[in-house]
């Protein structure tokens, strides 16, 4: 089955629905069909007036209610109290025939009371009326055409019978109709009930995934709250770590600042024993140049003994030593790495 283009998979009706179905339908008929009997009970006691026809017009029609009423009343889980409203239709419709004294209008009724029938949606209940106003119309016309004066079944002196089966077949017609009518509507009315149910179905099936998106929503706002969270927990942890990266960069200007002083500290200090040594080196240097010409005149002028020529030997040796101390102390200071 499809719904406004859309394939959907529908059950059939299981058999209390249509149980559930059947007994809605029949108590919607019956909400109608009731006051009906009674204005036809009425409308026979009406037209008694015409006629003087009272014991007909109260005994018939008071028959055919109990007749409805008790079925209604001793079976209310049988359908059977409609066969006797279809056959009680049928026994009106002769009453008044009867009570009109065979006035034509009066078969109308028929059509009547097969049209109402139609809202039970059953179309077995033309039956009993087709059969009854047969059987009414083929014992009637009968008696008429034999003699009988007070049949009062029509206005002419008797029906012949293809006036009689002209009159039946049209009835059956519209009974056909009425039936055919009634099948149909119950098929509408199943049809509808099996779109109510697949629509009831989608309904449910619509409100079930409403319920799991609303609960997939509560999970998703769940976890966006966990995530501002975390996103304000990660906000803290960056504002931290850039206070730790300002201070960070504040002790590296700090370090440098102090590395920067501790440099300039060594630079001064080496300058200074640079100057120191250098000064030292100079000074010491200019003695032992007049130690090596002091000795140098002494070997050359004066005539030593063996004794004072050692002396003087191991003198030169230590002033030579020291002077290459010198250079050394000179070279290296030439070399140093602060020198300017």
């Amino acid at each position: 089955m499809k719904i406004n283009g859309l394939a959907t998979n529908s059950q059939p009706l299981t058999d209390s629905e249509l149980g559930e179905l059947n007994h809605e339908i029949n108590q919607n008929a019956d909400r109608v069909t009731e006051p009906l009997l009674a204005l036809m009970f009425l409308f026979g006691i009406f037209i008694a007036f015409f006629y003087d026809t009272w014991l007909v017009g109260f005994g018939v029609g008071s028959l055919c209610l109990l007749a409805y009423f008790t079925t209604k009343r001793l079976l209310p889980e049988s359908n059977l109290y409609q066969y006797v409203l279809s056959a009680v239709s049928a026994i009106f419709a002769a009453q008044y025939i009867y009570q009109l004294h065979g006035m034509a209008e009066m078969h109308f009724w028929v059509f009547i009371s097969s049209t109402i029938l139609i809202i039970y949606q059953n179309w077995k209940l033309q039956l009993p009326l087709i059969l009854i106003v047969i059987i009414h119309h083929g014992t009637f016309a009968y008696l008429q055409y034999i003699g009988y004066k007070e049949v009062y079944f029509t206005q002419l002196a008797y029906m012949d019978l293809t006036t009689f089966l002209f009159h039946g077949v049209l009835a059956s017609c519209v009974c056909l109709v009425s039936a055919y009518w009634g099948h149909l509507v119950h098929q509408r009315t199943i049809q509808d009930a099996l779109h109510y149910k697949t629509l009831s179905g989608l309904k449910s099936e619509l409100q079930h995934t409403a319920n799991r998106m609303n609960d997939l929503n509560k999970d998703l706002m769940a976890v966006n709250g966990e995530i501002q969270n975390k996103n304000e927990e990660l906000k803290a942890s960056e504002e931290e770590l850039m206070t730790s990266q300002e201070a960070l960069q504040q002790i590296n200007a700090n370090l440098n600042n102090l590395v920067m002083q501790r440099t300039q500290i060594l630079l001064n200090q080496n300058k200074a024993l640079t100057n120191h040594a250098y000064t030292n080196a100079h000074k010491v240097r200019s003695p032992l140049a007049r130690i090596l010409g002091l000795v140098n005149l002494i070997h050359q002028e004066i005539e030593l003994e063996e004794h004072g020529k050692d002396l003087l030997y191991h003198l030169n040796l230590s002033a030579n030593e020291l002077d290459d101390v010198l250079r050394e102390v000179r070279i290296e200071l030439d070399k140093a790495e602060f020198k300017e």
